[in-house]
């Protein structure tokens, strides 16, 4: 069987590079939301749903239900990285 007529061999499974990637971007705003101190935390707060509701929004679109895991991991994440710094401050 050649390569071309095996579909297996071109495909590339995505996985979980969605979800890792909105994560690394939700450490990144959440440094920098962090270092601005109590006003910080209420920008993180709103990043963090706006963040979350366009992951979801995309998920039909996109047709890769690893969308909906992202935007529920950022969502949960995010709301417990925003209580863990007020609790700290």
């Amino acid at each position: 069987m050649t390569p071309e007529q095996n579909p297996d061999t071109n495909k590339r499974p995505v996985y979980m590079g969605i979800t890792g990637v909105n994560i690394i971007i939700l450490v990144g705003y959440t440094i920098i939301c962090g270092m601005l101190g109590e006003e910080g935390l209420i920008f993180q707060m709103v990043i963090v749903f706006i963040h979350a509701a366009v992951c979801v929004i995309i998920a039909p679109f996109a047709r890769k239900w690893e969308w909906v895991l992202a935007g529920i991991l950022v969502l949960i994440i995010g709301m417990s990285s925003c209580y863990g710094l007020a609790v700290m401050l």
